[in-house]
């Protein structure tokens, strides 16, 4: 038998054994993360070489990270998975080729350019 009620006897089965895991919770500049793992390292020695940009990110203003609540709704008439994925990352822009401009317009006009090339 897969799972025994207490109205049909005792089978050994402890429900206390088998409850919800509870996750480790811990915030990093307003973010909350949590973590079933408990083998995994604290918030901090995991995000390790990340947290200077995120603190780039999240320390734009003298206050810190600012939570807006409420919800943005946008309506697009395209395949939901389209903006799913436009929404979530950001792979249809590679840095090496949609942002090439944005770095050669910063160059000065008398560098040679003309052997330049695009990384890969």
């Amino acid at each position: 038998e897969a799972f025994c009620d207490k109205k049909e006897g005792d089978c050994g089965f402890d429900k206390a054994e088998w409850g919800p895991l509870q996750a480790r919770v811990a915030t990093y500049k307003g973010l909350v993360f949590a973590n079933w793992d408990v083998q995994a390292p604290d918030l901090e020695t995991y995000l390790g070489d990340a947290r200077p940009y995120m603190d780039v990110m999240l320390d734009r203003t003298p206050a810190g990270t600012v939570a807006i609540g409420g919800m943005q709704k946008w309506v697009i008439p395209c395949n939901w998975k389209f903006a799913a994925e436009q929404f979530c990352s950001d792979m249809y822009h590679a840095g090496t080729m949609s942002h090439l401009s944005g770095i050669l317009a910063g160059m000065p006009p008398e560098m040679d350019l003309s052997h330049a090339q695009v990384p890969t």
